[in-house]
């Protein structure tokens, strides 16, 4: 694989499915380096067996303190913020969809997310891309649980 793709309810303009993904994500990331640096073997392949992956991708994963591809976040992302904040969790970059192009304002918002993901690590400037949008014309945010089939569920990619 070439990337990894952490996935929300697409469609949703809730991004809280896309969140919960990468923190768990995350870690278990951070728990394969702990076994790395502490230099249990016998846990980390343990590990490698209950997430059905090889050791040495496990290994690998835990010495770098991430997955050796790009994390890309998609699924509800709908502001500004939305994406920053994907960036900030670890996310490489975002795809955005629905989030822009069911929007009242997809060329403004497409910049504004664009902004937000360039400089997700400066607060100025993501509250500046959120300030680029108006709210009143976001999708609105569905909530995830009372959808009919959720995309884990139907195995979407």
């Amino acid at each position: 694989s070439s990337l990894i793709r952490v996935k929300g309810e697409p469609g949703t303009g809730n991004v809280a499915e896309a969140v919960r993904h990468m923190r768990i994500l995350r870690e278990q990331v951070f728990r394969a380096k702990a076994l790395y640096e502490n230099g249990d073997e016998s846990e980390l392949l343990k590990m490698a067996r209950e997430l059905r992956v090889s050791y040495e991708l496990l290994n690998e994963t835990a010495k770098l303190g991430r997955l050796p591809v790009v994390y890309f976040a998609a699924g509800g992302i709908a502001t500004p913020a939305d994406a920053a904040f994907m960036m900030k969790l670890g996310a490489d970059g975002v795809f955005v969809g629905s989030g822009i192009f069911k929007s009242q304002d997809p060329q403004e918002r497409a910049e504004a997310i664009v902004l937000a993901t360039t400089y997700y690590d400066d607060p100025e400037v993501v509250m500046e891309a959120q300030m680029m949008i108006d709210e009143k014309k976001s999708m609105l945010g569905m909530d995830v649980k009372k959808l009919d089939l959720r995309m884990q569920e139907r195995g979407g990619l």
